[in-house]
């Protein structure tokens, strides 16, 4: 009697077995950031889908905001319509697209929150603001493009440019900029021998295990490994495919496994993060 009733279980737990693989094989494929994906559809000036395998995924525009022109009863605003019209144009001329990511990959509708490379080279993202058709949005944690976007907005208004014409319009731009944790650190950036200088100009050693340099414009992070800055101390880290002439001797010097991080077409600011993600050193580049 006993084995007529472990039996049956045994076919109940393999069907929900097979079941459950099932499910998880139809599961969405996790989006990459060095991979051109096909443009599948639009919904407004922020968001539109794209192909992935046999599957769509909605992309929504990381640190930007057009206006609406789809939001349940929410009428639409000005510019929305111009803002919906300029991304799909630019998404059909573009075909595919590239995506890049901040920490956060999801918000609470479930939809991938990207940076958008259209097959130009230009951001889709950026052009929106650049046009006067988007607003700067900052969501934390995902801050890593927050002092560029907010200059692009500002520069925008500036010029009056789409929906700041009225000039009635206010935005995160009118709040302060994040500001750098002054722990003696200074930071030079040299683009073009791709070499970031580090200076402790205290006399306390600094340890920047787990701290993270960024390439703003070109979106590429470094991690530090365990690492203690002496006092008075400078670090070198390096990004190019060869070793510039002229080193101190005396600095510590590290290398960045990625070549040619730095843009020399368009400014490029650098960030670094401490292990609590404070923003202690920005290279402004002017």
């Amino acid at each position: 009697m006993r084995y007529t009733f472990i039996i049956p279980f045994l076919i109940m737990l393999v069907i929900i077995t097979a079941g459950c693989s099932g499910l998880s094989s139809t599961a969405a494929p996790s989006l990459k950031s060095d991979t051109w994906y096909p443009v599948s559809g639009f919904v407004d000036g922020d968001t539109f889908r794209v192909k992935t395998g046999d599957q769509e995924t909605t992309i929504r525009l990381l640190y930007v905001d057009t206006p609406e022109t789809k939001k349940p009863d929410t009428p639409v605003q000005p510019f929305g319509p111009e803002a919906a019209a300029f991304t799909k144009q630019r998404l059909e001329e573009s075909g595919e697209v590239k995506l890049s990511f901040d920490k956060e990959t999801k918000d609470h509708y479930d939809r991938t929150l990207a940076v958008v490379e259209l097959k130009d080279g230009s951001i889709l993202n950026e052009l929106l603001l650049e046009q006067g058709l988007a607003k700067v949005l900052i969501v934390e944690p995902n801050v890593k493009m927050e002092n560029v976007y907010k200059q692009l907005e500002q520069s925008a208004k500036q010029n009056a440019a789409g929906l700041w014409s009225s000039g009635n319009e206010t935005s995160q731009t009118e709040l302060p900029e994040r500001k750098v944790q002054p722990i003696g650190l200074e930071m030079k950036v040299d683009k073009a021998e791709e070499m970031v200088t580090i200076t402790n100009t205290t006399f306390e050693s600094i340890n920047m295990d787990d701290w993270k340099l960024v390439s703003v414009r070109g979106n590429q992070t470094y991690t530090f490994e365990p690492i203690e800055l002496p006092g008075q101390a400078k670090l070198i880290l390096l990004s190019g495919t060869e070793e510039p002439d002229g080193l101190d001797a005396e600095a510590l010097l590290l290398e960045w496994e990625v070549d040619n991080v730095w843009n020399n077409m368009e400014p490029d600011p650098a960030e670094l993060y401490n292990e609590k993600n404070e923003l202690v050193a920005l290279w402004e580049d002017e």
